[in-house]
């Protein structure tokens, strides 16, 4: 669509007796939906990948994933030895060394200087250790080791490591940061779309849970249209849920802003944040200390699946997480790389009230809490698909017959606690505040030239 259609004849009029505030909603909800609709189809269908990423490994690569379970179990550093000594070897993020059920590394080869990500230690004894390096494509790979044996079991490469792959897809992959900010841009315009939705069906005459139910034989346009708006309301407050709840993970205002408001008000958590990201050389170094704070973890009451991380820089502290189905479980522990000294042990209720609230919004995303958590996402992102595709639909059938059908914009009076909203919001969200600039130039722009 070009600028020049938002001044042309192009347009759906609003509904008979609808008002001027009305007209603006409808176009404000339409123009959200062209950013908005894009941004949702791929999160949903990336994210739902991520969710099942774990169980699709598991049935497709057992051979991988389980272990006979031992009473005999190898340190931690002797799996993370025997993990790298594959690098050693050649075997790189292409290629899987030796799988059981056959097939040989490529030979682009691997290398100790590659970037070890995090280190997964499982507390059921059925499943192996994954030790998850980072590839020239900057994506992760795995290398699972037997933890009864110290036996490295096999590698994938990053293509075939779903939850790798799926979650960087989320994040904006291959784009980089400016893959993150067009996602950020539409994770802000669907609080735009929310709210403009909500207005567009609050029900004018007749009672709310009469709005819930779908005209079934007021005609194609009209079901269309209570089909998609009933769900939209249904889901509502879920999808305010994970748009504001996802905006701590971006790159601009989680790490610009979010970041700089809790240094400014003492609300950055105790624990500090690691990346992971050191080679194998200095994993190597601090290995007998990543023993001693496993051991250290397991004494503490640490449950569920422990993560290792160590960041590139010098003396780093040993970072290790803990993935459980319940809240109250989660524990970060910092330890001292060099003397495997613990330094903090944080549980949730030891972190500040964003923290908190940020560790809770990535649980949910994550399906952490079990089964039920996994299947509400499923069926929320599936939700999200259904209101992109009615949403459609309903544009075709509403608009002028060969036209875009833009909704008309009526100069409407913008409340003082409207306008207050908007800019509120756009200075709480810079990226959103932009393309409004963006958006109000083009179409100055656009009444200049016609």
């Amino acid at each position: 669509m070009t600028a020049a259609a938002f001044e042309s004849g192009q347009v759906m009029t609003a509904p008979a007796g609808a008002g001027r505030l009305y007209a603006l909603f409808w176009r404000w909800h339409f123009l959200a939906a062209l950013i908005v609709i894009p941004f949702v189809l791929w999160q949903s269908t990336t994210g739902t990948l991520y969710l099942w990423s774990e169980w699709w490994m598991d049935a497709h690569h057992p051979e991988l994933r389980f272990v006979t379970a031992s009473e005999t179990e190898v340190p931690p550093s002797r799996q993370i030895v025997a993990a790298f000594a594959t690098l050693d070897r050649g075997i790189g993020p292409q290629g899987a060394i030796e799988h059981r059920h056959g097939g040989h590394a490529g030979s682009a080869g691997g290398s100790p200087a590659l970037p070890v990500l995090q280190i997964l230690l499982s507390d059921d004894p059925h499943r192996s250790t994954v030790v998850l390096m980072q590839g020239p494509d900057e994506l992760p790979y795995p290398i699972f080791v037997d933890p009864h044996t110290g036996a490295v079991l096999g590698s994938l490469g990053s293509g075939e490591w779903l939850p790798g792959i799926s979650r960087a897809l989320h994040a904006g992959w291959p784009a980089g940061k400016p893959g993150n900010w067009l996602l950020e841009l539409g994770d802000c315009w669907a609080i735009v779309m929310l709210v403009s939705g909500l207005y567009l069906w609050w029900p004018r005459g007749r009672s709310i849970w009469m709005a819930l139910r779908p005209r079934l034989h007021a005609g194609p346009r009209m079901l269309v249209r209570d089909l998609h708006a009933t769900v939209a309301v249904i889901f509502a407050a879920v999808l305010l849920f994970f748009v504001v709840s996802a905006l701590p993970w971006t790159a601009f205002w989680g790490g610009e802003v979010l970041s700089r408001f809790q240094a400014a008000t003492g609300q950055e958590s105790p624990a500090g944040f690691s990346t992971g990201g050191a080679g194998a050389a200095q994993i190597s170094t601090a290995a007998a200390s990543i023993d001693a704070v496993v051991a250290d973890a397991g004494k503490r009451g640490v449950k569920g699946t422990m993560a290792i991380q160590l960041s590139p820089w010098p003396d780093a502290p040993l970072f290790l997480t803990n993935r459980t189905p319940f809240l109250r479980d989660d524990r970060i522990v910092t330890a001292d790389a060099s003397s495997g000294k613990i330094t903090g042990d944080f549980r949730n209720e030891d972190l500040p009230i964003i923290p908190r609230l940020v560790a809770i919004g990535i649980h949910v995303h994550q399906g952490d809490f079990g089964p039920v958590n996994l299947w509400l996402n499923t069926l929320f992102a599936i939700s999200l698909i259904w209101l992109s595709a009615t949403g459609i639909v309903s544009w075709w059938i509403r608009r002028p017959k060969g036209r875009i059908g833009v909704p008309s914009a009526r100069r409407a009076p913008w409340s003082v606690g409207m306008i207050t909203a908007v800019v509120a919001t756009a200075v709480l969200l810079p990226i959103f505040g932009l393309s409004i600039v963006v958006i109000a130039t083009a179409r100055r722009l656009a009444r200049a030239r016609t």
